[in-house]
């Protein structure tokens, strides 16, 4: 499964992405509005690597390597983090190495994952969430389609106590009047 955008193109990872996988699981900045906790080693990266490669043979899961198109210059990862056949929905997902923000390429990527949402899964809605002081990333998600549909109060614990973190959410119906 392959996904190509103007810019990007979000492909299979393999295990030769290694190195760089680990410098985005491992990079602080890209965690920091996250529920995800950095990566201390390049151990725990393979086997975290070697999960995502043997769960992407699943062509509804598609959480892959995100690419610059015209350099093949990795940039992070995006995709379907979920997929809830009987309920006909999927999250999605997204994380870009910092020197990559404010370029677009979230918002790009997004758009994109919706279109296969619907068109070629056919789900009936599309979630994603973001922690509430992620404004950036919030602004990905409205730019993209995404309705606010509420805030979760301390839905994340982390080192400094508790965080609340935007629900937001898209139906078919929504996608169609675009």
């Amino acid at each position: 499964m392959i996904l190509e955008t103007e810019r990007l193109l979000l492909t299979d990872y393999k295990l030769e992405n290694l190195d760089v996988f680990f410098k985005l699981k491992s990079c602080n900045e890209v965690w920091k509005y996250s529920t995800f906790d950095p990566l201390k080693d390049k151990d725990q990266a393979r086997i975290l690597l070697e999960n995502l490669i043997d769960e992407g043979i699943d062509e509804n899961y598609i959480y892959k390597a995100l690419y610059k198109k015209d350099s093949m210059e990795f940039i992070g990862e995006a995709g379907i983090i979920g997929y809830i056949t009987h309920a006909n929905r999927c999250v999605i997902g997204y994380n870009l190495l910092p020197q990559y923000w404010n370029h677009g390429y979230a918002t790009e990527i997004t758009k994109n994952l919706v279109k296969y949402s619907f068109e070629f899964l056919g789900v009936e809605r599309i979630e994603a969430l973001a922690l509430q002081i992620n404004t950036a990333s919030c602004r990905v998600l409205e730019k993209s389609g995404f309705l606010l549909e509420g805030v979760l109060r301390n839905f994340n614990k982390c080192e400094t106590g508790y965080r609340n973190v935007c629900y937001y959410g898209m139906i078919s119906s929504d996608f169609d009047k675009r």
